[in-house]
């Protein structure tokens, strides 16, 4: 697996009464990151609805907490596609401060076409990226 790397830092509005980033927000910060991908892939989201008429529906996710971050904190997410067929995609996400995991997940994904809401096989422009 290809793997990118979107770093980021936590705030502390992020955080609850225990000091430590609330669960919730985990599958916002994978979704920061595909959004960094689609971007790096030269597709950012707007294009994806706007020029290629399709959304990105999430479909499944996981996420397992190892360690908790915290206000202040530092972290990478190491993410890339682990599976990929015509219409679904993977990804996979690890949660990293230096060498040390606190979460890992995964995301599936399909596209549907913006003006039906059906299921339309991945573009050829994001699936080159992909």
């Amino acid at each position: 697996m290809e793997t990118l790397t979107y770093r980021r830092k936590v705030n502390f509005y992020e955080t609850d009464a225990q000091g430590v980033v609330h669960h919730s927000n985990y599958p916002r910060y994978f979704e920061e990151a595909r959004g960094y991908y689609l971007e790096y892939i030269g597709y950012p989201y707007h294009l994806v609805r706007n020029e290629l008429g399709v959304d990105i529906v999430l479909l499944e996710m996981n996420v397992k907490y190892k360690k908790a971050l915290q206000f202040g904190d530092e972290f990478d997410i190491v993410f890339g596609i682990t599976d990929i067929n015509k219409y679904f995609f993977t990804f996979e996400y690890k949660v990293m401060i230096n060498e040390v995991l606190y979460a890992e997940g995964i995301t599936k994904h399909c596209c549907l076409d913006i003006k039906t809401k059906k299921l339309v096989s991945i573009p050829p422009e994001i699936l080159t990226g992909l």
